[in-house]
């Protein structure tokens, strides 16, 4: 490591949201589900003068996936997790990973922080919009929205009651992150 690049850990906290917004259709059309998961780590590799040299690689605790959905009633959210749980294959996959392959500056704000998404043991190219917001006490928040298409991670878009409610094939990424620089242990 540079002394121009400082490697910040990404890790749970109060305040950082990754989820996965599922957009109904039919009847329930207005409605959506978020799916937040609860555990996952990463590392923002931070070059200050050449952004675009920059890296972001995080690894998601797939079985950690939960509905809090309030228009649902608990076991309706028990439900939902589930089915999403199957749906991510967490038995045979346990494991979502996100590792960059390009960070390009956007013409006004942010970044397009593009790489390759692996889900259900199949990984495909994304584009995720990033904006980073230095803190104060050498931290970074990471702001961001990707969308995906379900059907490219073979996950079929569940329907029930003859079709009349199911889930639209595309889904939108939120992530809301903290990034800290590791806290040096004194000697």
């Amino acid at each position: 490591m540079s002394a121009w690049q400082t490697i910040y850990t990404i890790s749970p906290s109060n305040d950082s949201t990754l989820a996965l917004e599922v957009f109904k259709t039919g009847l329930m059309r207005r409605k959506k589900h978020i799916l937040f998961f609860e555990n996952f780590a990463g590392e923002l590799s931070f070059v200050r003068e050449h952004p675009e040299s920059s890296r972001l690689d995080i690894s998601i605790d797939a079985l950690s996936v939960t509905c809090r959905d309030q228009w649902l009633k608990p076991k309706q959210q028990q439900m939902v997790t589930k089915f999403a749980r199957e749906a991510l294959a967490v038995d045979r996959h346990p494991d979502i990973r996100f590792a960059s392959t390009r960070i390009s500056a956007k013409p006004l704000r942010g970044f397009v922080v593009e790489g390759v998404l692996t889900l259900r043991g199949t990984g495909r190219n994304v584009r995720v919009n990033v904006v980073l917001n230095p803190m104060k006490r050498g931290r970074f928040q990471i702001d961001g929205d990707a969308t995906l298409r379900l059907s490219d991670f073979g996950i079929p878009p569940p329907s029930m009651l003859l079709g009349l409610i199911g889930t639209k094939d595309e889904a939108l990424l939120r992530l809301l992150l903290w990034a800290a620089e590791p806290v040096e242990a004194s000697v």
